[in-house]
């Protein structure tokens, strides 16, 4: 089998600058971990980028466009595994194009992409499957505070920001792209890792994630893996998650709030995370092996 596996800034993507540090991270971790399973794997880079640290057997630099590139590169090979945010419809864009080559896709499916790649229909879709804040559409006004604006297609804590009144929500200057907004939910932020395969889905483990709430709320990182009680809580959320939109494939990610009354989901990320370093040594199984061999 021929791998393509790449993350969208380390391979140039347009305005994917913001994200680049972090892509790298994980970019590095899954190569490395393909490389020890013995997959034959092909990566891109930009070629501003050095190639110390990526462990695949074929890496592709080359200044063309992005978008050319990727389909020329996914064309080529049998598989992909796709590194990419949501925001700007990136990761959709690029599941659609893998699903219309006909290539085997190591992660979402396109359905489960744009579900969970919208916090409105996200929401929309787990309400009353999970504890979560009532998320609607930002349209300026609202009357519950403190309250969370952040994009409908945000990655991180991108452009997201923490409101105490009125007075503040009017005087926000917002970029010109769909918010949600949605209370505050008090307690500890965290994430749970899985990965899931065609009947089954696996816990890898929990993490605190390192959120700074100064007004504009912003992600400074997780550290893990951690010891935590609802561990079952988690998995019974996941399996209801996965019930509901089983093209959620691969290694994905929950974002949640522990409360006193227990986790509070914030949003669903159908991809690759940031955490996922953190599992390479506590998981029982080589992560993308176990995800590959029950694709």
């Amino acid at each position: 089998m021929r791998l393509l596996a790449f993350e969208y800034a380390c391979a140039g993507g347009e305005g994917g600058e913001p994200y680049l540090a972090e892509g790298r991270v994980m970019l590095s971790a899954l190569l490395d971990d393909l490389f020890r399973a013995g997959v034959e794997t092909t990566t891109l880079l930009h070629p501003s980028l050095p190639s110390d640290g990526f462990s695949a057997r074929r890496v592709v630099r080359s200044a063309e466009m992005f978008s050319r590139v990727v389909e020329r590169e996914m064309a080529a090979h049998d598989a992909v595994w796709i590194i990419a945010p949501e925001t700007g419809g990136s990761l959709l864009q690029l599941t659609r194009l893998a699903e219309s080559l006909k290539k085997k896709i190591f992660g979402a499916g396109s359905r489960a992409v744009d579900v969970f790649g919208d916090k409105l229909k996200t929401y929309e879709t787990l309400k009353g499957l999970a504890t979560m804040p009532h998320t609607s559409a930002f349209t300026g006004t609202y009357d519950r505070f403190p309250c969370v604006v952040k994009p409908a297609d945000g990655a991180g804590c991108e452009s997201t920001y923490l409101v105490s009144r009125r007075d503040e929500l009017r005087e926000l200057e917002l970029p010109d792209t769909r918010f949600i907004i949605q209370p505050f939910i008090a307690g500890e932020p965290m994430s749970a890792a899985f990965v899931s395969r065609a009947n089954d889905t696996a816990l890898l483990g929990v993490a605190r994630q390192k959120i700074a709430t100064n007004g504009r709320l912003r992600f400074e990182g997780v550290e893990g893996p951690v010891e935590y009680p609802n561990a079952a809580t988690i998995e019974m959320m996941a399996e209801a998650v996965r019930n509901k939109v089983p093209e959620l494939f691969g290694y994905w990610g929950m974002d949640f709030v522990e409360t006193h009354g227990g986790p509070v989901l914030i949003e669903v990320n159908p991809r690759l995370t940031s955490s996922y370093p953190l599992y390479i040594a506590t998981a029982p199984f080589n992560i993308p092996l176990y995800v590959i061999g029950g694709a």
